[in-house]
């Protein structure tokens, strides 16, 4: 999800549709915020809690956001700084299959802070730790530049930030959003708060596989052919076996 600092009430939907390349977008339906945080449909969605704009957008602009090494914008934050050049604008992704989570913070319209952590590293770190990273940060030691956090049922085995996701995406987000949608604070936001879905009306069909079918009589030919090729194949079994018996034969006679 993108989240937006909304100091001056922006409402305007099919605006923010427009810069990030979604014009062609349209309202398809009203949605929890729990029902879109992956709906893996490839819309957009659109809510608004406690001065924040909240996109969900089913990995289509954070993939370009987070796909990156740098502290560049990518072209989807350059048209939403256009939108909000004073504002904060936080990018977050999870994905618990490989401990996956990343996010980028841009402040008044440059991107100060990028990370990315996965498959057990930290691939991406750039930029200086904000508040809400600090604090979990605070709970960690440091050995040769890697953070460690100790195990309180397993004080000799400690664990990196990569198995962190929920700490790190949710604290995170909690900067803008207020609350932490890992507890009951973020009841209100996930149950209660109505999003609005927009998703292509004339999406590209995805590719199928072009199966051609075989007529009755290339079919019943085709039978034919694989009946022939089983007898084919035993028959070479049974001379190899015939061989082989004759083999051990005058093996054991001489």
């Amino acid at each position: 999800m993108v989240l937006i600092e909304n100091r001056y009430g922006f409402k305007d939907e099919i605006a923010l549709l427009k810069a990030l390349g979604k014009a062609n977008y349209e309202f398809d339906s009203e949605v929890s915020f729990e029902a879109c945080l992956y709906p893996a449909d490839e819309s957009i969605n659109i809510g608004f809690y406690n001065n924040t704009i909240i996109i969900c957008d089913d990995y289509q602009i954070t993939e370009q956001t987070l796909a990156t090494e740098s502290l560049n914008l990518s072209p989807a934050e350059n048209a939403l700084v256009a939108l909000f050049p004073q504002a904060e604008i936080l990018s977050v992704s999870c994905h618990s299959v490989s401990n996956f989570h990343a996010y980028a913070l841009i402040q008044r319209g440059l991107k100060t802070r990028i990370k990315i952590a996965g498959d057990g590293e930290v691939a991406v770190s750039l930029g200086e730790p904000f508040a809400e990273e600090k604090e979990i940060y605070a709970r960690s030691y440091e050995v040769d530049g890697i953070h460690y956090w100790k195990d309180e049922n397993h004080p000799d085995d400690p664990y990196t930030e990569d198995s962190l996701l929920e700490d790190f995406t949710f604290g995170v987000a909690k900067r803008l959003l207020g609350v932490n949608l890992d507890t009951d604070e973020g009841f209100e936001l996930t149950q209660n708060i109505t999003f609005k879905k927009y998703k292509n009306p004339n999406p590209t069909p995805k590719e199928t596989p072009n199966y051609s079918m075989r007529t009755l009589e290339e079919e019943l030919s085709y039978q034919k052919r694989a009946k022939w090729i089983k007898y084919a194949l035993y028959a070479v079994i049974f001379i190899v076996i015939l061989y082989v018996r004759s083999c051990m034969t005058n093996n054991s006679i001489s």
